[in-house]
């Protein structure tokens, strides 16, 4: 069976838990999100709860064998292999557990597949006995559409252009994003309409200051401007709600730039392109965007993904100093990074 993450989320809930679930998607952070809700709800203590994180080829056997083992003082056992790259033995060796999965055991996989392959057997045997479920980023016009949404069960009218705010600031991770709307309800006070003035300012934006300043920059990799700015985002900040909101904007400014090439290749016109992309006031986008290959675009995506992934599995890192790592990484052309 497939399942959308939120359905997921309702059958956690409720107390049901599935005897597998197999999590794909390109949305990193929302995979990270839902395992850490799923173990909040699980409850398993420390003797029925495993997480394994090494390489799944040396370690099938030892899943395999905690996942069929009887829970210690309870009736449920958790079992999580987090390495998104399971190769083909592994793989074989889980889908033959699923053949006869213990009742008492929920066995989560995670892979960094958009989907699931037609002829991934894991996949099927994870459909015929638990559940599929695909992660995949909201695009631009659905978050916006599901925080006025989200504002309207709140009791509030926000303004598309608040909500446009919003996103430009925090991308598509609705994790993220909704969190942002909630400090935006309780900023807005008696407040029914939230306007983008009140959206801009609870952001934390100086007067005048430009919200899109960072995602144009990185998009024209000026390491020491971005640099610059990094350290204004991360002023007056949380470290770790800074770290994400640019990492938020990293991946939206690359996303923008991707799609608008492959866009121009499918002969769409830059104002055409402008209106779907919701690019403001931005006479050089499509010059930095020339300047990229779609290739080091998908490279630099997933490197947001994975840095985002390690910060918030990893609580000892430095958000500030792997964020500095990361756009130092970004602005650094091609050729020096396959020297380094």
């Amino acid at each position: 069976m497939e399942l959308r993450p939120d359905d997921l989320l309702r059958e956690w809930q409720a107390g049901k838990f599935r005897p597998v679930y197999y999590l794909f998607g390109e949305e990193s952070a929302a995979k990270t999100d839902a395992v850490l809700k799923l173990k909040e709800l699980f409850k398993a203590d420390a003797f029925n709860l495993f997480e394994f994180s090494g390489d799944p080829a040396s370690e099938a056997s030892a899943v395999v064998a905690e996942a069929m083992t009887f829970p210690v003082f309870s009736d449920k056992r958790l079992v999580i292999v987090r390495n998104p790259r399971i190769p083909a033995d592994a793989r074989a060796a889980f889908a033959a557990y699923l053949g006869c999965a213990s009742p008492t055991t929920t066995l989560v996989l995670l892979s960094e597949d958009r989907r699931p392959d037609k002829k991934d057997a894991l996949a099927d045997a994870a459909s015929a006995v638990g559940a599929v479920s695909i992660f995949s980023p909201l695009t631009e016009e659905e978050a916006c559409e599901r925080l006025i949404a989200q504002a309207r069960r709140a009791g509030k009218t926000l303004a598309p252009a608040a909500a446009e705010a919003l996103v430009g600031e925090a991308g598509g991770d609705w994790g993220i994003l909704s969190g942002e709307l909630e400090k935006l309800v309780t900023f807005a006070g008696a407040e029914k309409d939230i306007a983008p003035a009140a959206a801009l300012e609870c952001l934390g934006y100086r007067k005048a200051a430009d919200p899109w300043a960072f995602e144009r920059l990185i998009q024209s990799r000026d390491v020491k401007a971005c640099l610059g700015q990094l350290a204004e985002l991360f002023s007056g900040s949380k470290p770790e709600e800074a770290a994400f909101r640019a990492l938020a904007q990293v991946r939206l400014g690359y996303l923008k730039q991707l799609k608008a090439k492959r866009m121009l290749k499918a002969g769409l016109p830059p104002r055409e392109i402008e209106q779907k992309l919701r690019i403001f006031y931005d006479s050089g986008f499509f010059a930095r965007a020339e300047r990229a290959s779609e290739a080091r675009l998908r490279r630099d995506l997933r490197r947001c993904l994975e840095v985002e992934a390690q910060l918030k599995s990893k609580s000892w890192l430095d958000p500030k100093l792997e964020l500095e790592r990361l756009v130092v990484e970004l602005c650094t052309p091609t050729a020096r990074i396959a020297a380094v």
